[in-house]
């Protein structure tokens, strides 16, 4: 229904600092404080908000979820009071230390055996630090992931162009030779022939158009139209040629249906939501390859060092085979000989498997760091020179899922899918009214064989038009939006059921990470109590055969039964200790931490400017 009144207006990043440096109950909840800062263009989008507010029910389930850790508040601490053993060896702890194989500070300089080339294997030292640095730069998945916020923030330019100024024009050039009637006055007919026109006219025409953030248009143009018209000669027409200018205003506006800033500037805010989410999923993929690369680096510390105690294990076989073989003459046997020969190229033999697992373990971490300096395609292995220890933590249960509830990507890109959700909501529940637009136009004209003196006439407003109309529609029924608003309703609250389920998770990992870090760490000493047990009783065995008359059997195999138990014992330690680390990085992934944890931050640059590498290295 029409109703018209007419009388003709889109990883900077500080030092790495090892995770076992600092207690846990420094990094919960804030852990290491990092700037994530968002440069945009300043617009006038800027404001409103870019959306509604988040959904009060987000604070209730968080409550819920948490309801039964009101109480735990007592932290948990992975630092066990000295064992039995301890305290009876205390007296010659130094001494059963550099007993075992690869004592603290050891060098890791072993044989690799030859490299694909046949060429000796050579080894490059890396850190931690530098190998979570090179990942950050070069890593080929975080390439990509990075950017994607790039993109993204293209496509908030684009959703806030719509509402750009847009300038327009046009020329035309029209010849109209047309029949006309004949005059005739009183029944006399004049000497003229005006029955055939002859018109020539120059079109030309300027506008400025803008959306307005109410769901209206407003434009202001101005037509120039030049006519020069021919007819029979007996006739003149005044003025011709002439000029024939016109301003008019056009506005429209829909007063029920597509009305309000909310509901125009809903796929802006969509779009800033959605860039927000795209920054999470780069902090997720930062989270994720720090964390790989950090577990990588530990498996290869470790690799290395069941390496070495192998070698140890070799060493010292070959040590009491030669103190049998000068005493075959005395009181060793044959057999004793052979049985110690026997376990010595058995121990060699298990040394390949061992170099394998070095070289494997390296190529993994150099497909993290994707460094030039240390290609994959190489042949030389990274050899970590981090020392494989451990620091004690002190855990609190409900700090650390409060701190996993704020900083996990996943569970704040569902709490983003939730406002986008109600952002719909709202679109929809407005797309339920009837439409009623309000459409408005006046103008002016004027015209003058003087171009200066057409445009004067036509400010002067002496030929003024206007329109004024309402437009009504409604689809009886209205079927069609009111199931759109239905599943909108259905899919905020299915963006609901996914908030809680990434909360649930959050928790479930959390938990888990927790329960392995408390239990790698009480690994860690019942190991290191084994190792001291295992070292005390090979030391033992050591002093009587240097004061036995003669070797039995039975003490060779005690003697071959012990070093294997230490080396066993001793590389259960070493995998404790990579163990309990990993964990930790584990548990810092579960919060959502890991980048707080090396202090690393985000940062957009300038849009126009090459969208290179995200995180830049700084001194601190």
């Amino acid at each position: 229904m029409t109703t018209r009144t007419s009388r003709q207006w889109i990883p900077h990043r500080g030092s790495v600092l090892p995770h076992s440096g600092a207690p846990m109950h420094r990094a919960v909840p804030s852990l290491f404080t990092t700037a994530i800062l968002i440069a945009g263009c300043g617009s006038p989008l800027d404001s409103p908000d870019a959306g509604p507010l988040l959904d009060p029910l987000i604070t209730r389930v968080i409550e819920r979820e948490l309801e039964e850790v009101d109480g735990l508040e007592n932290r948990v601490g992975t630092t066990p009071p000295p064992s039995a053993v301890e305290e009876a060896l205390a007296h010659r702890m130094d001494e059963l230390d550099q007993l075992v194989p690869i004592p603290a500070g050891s060098d890791l300089d072993y044989d690799l055996g030859t490299d694909l080339n046949g060429d000796p294997q050579g080894q490059r030292p890396i850190t931690l630090q530098d190998c979570v640095r090179m990942a950050l730069m070069n890593n080929l998945q975080l390439q990509n992931s990075r950017l994607q916020p790039a993109i993204q923030r293209e496509q908030v330019i684009q959703a806030e162009a719509i509402f750009d100024v847009v300038l327009g024009g046009g020329y035309s050039f029209t010849r109209t030779r047309t029949p006309n009637q004949n005059i005739a006055i009183q029944g006399v007919a004049p000497n003229v022939d005006p029955s055939i026109a002859n018109i020539r006219t120059n079109d030309a025409e300027i506008s400025l158009g803008k959306q307005l953030t109410s769901g209206g248009s407003v434009q202001v143009s101005t037509d120039l139209i030049r006519s020069n018209v021919q007819g029979d000669d007996n006739v003149t027409y005044s003025p011709n040629p002439y000029w024939q200018p016109s301003l008019t205003l056009d506005y429209s506006q829909p007063i029920l249906r597509g009305f309000g800033e909310k509901v125009n500037l809903s796929q802006v805010y969509i779009a800033r939501k959605l860039e927000q989410e795209s920054i999470e999923s780069l902090r997720q993929s930062l989270i994720d390859t720090i964390a790989e690369t950090e577990i990588a680096y530990w498996n290869l510390a470790f690799s290395w060092r069941a390496l070495g105690i192998q070698l140890w294990l070799i060493d010292a076989a070959v040590e009491l085979r030669d103190i049998i073989d000068l005493r075959r003459n005395y009181d060793a046997s044959l057999a004793d000989w052979a049985q110690a020969v026997s376990i010595v190229e058995q121990r060699v033999a298990d040394v390949i498997s061992f170099q394998q697992a070095v070289k494997e373990s390296s190529d993994t971490l150099k497909v993290l760091i994707n460094d030039p300096g240390y290609p994959l395609a190489g042949e030389s292995v990274l050899a970590p020179i981090d020392e494989m220890v451990h620091t004690p933590l002190s855990l609190d249960l409900r700090s650390t899922l409060l701190t996993a509830i704020a900083k996990r990507p996943d569970v704040r890109k569902s709490v983003l899918q939730i406002d986008i959700a109600r952002i719909e909501e709202v679109v929809a529940d407005n797309g339920r009214l009837p439409e009623l637009d309000l459409q408005a136009q006046i103008g002016t004209t004027g015209m003058s064989d003087d171009f200066g003196q057409s445009y004067d006439r036509t400010f002067d407003g002496d030929f003024i038009s206007y329109v004024l109309g309402l437009a009504f529609q409604y689809p009886l029924g209205n079927r069609a939006a009111e199931a759109a608003w239905r599943e909108s309703r259905l899919g905020r609250s299915s963006a609901m059921l996914a908030y809680r389920s990434s909360i649930q998770q959050a928790i479930l990992d959390v938990k888990t990470s927790m329960r392995e870090v408390i239990d790698n760490a009480e690994y860690i000493n019942a190991t290191r109590v084994a190792r001291l047990a295992t070292a005390e009783y090979l030391r033992a065995l050591e002093v009587e055969r240097e004061t036995l008359a003669s070797l039995t059997p039975t003490f060779l195999n005690l003697i071959f039964s012990a070093q294997a138990s230490l080396a066993t014992a001793r590389s259960d330690e070493f995998q404790a200790i990579s163990s309990f680390n990993t964990s930790v990085v584990q548990l810092h992934r579960a919060m959502g931490t890991v980048l707080d944890m090396h202090q690393i931050g985000l940062q957009q640059i300038d849009e126009d400017a090459y969208w290179g590498s995200v995180l830049e290295p700084t001194d601190p």
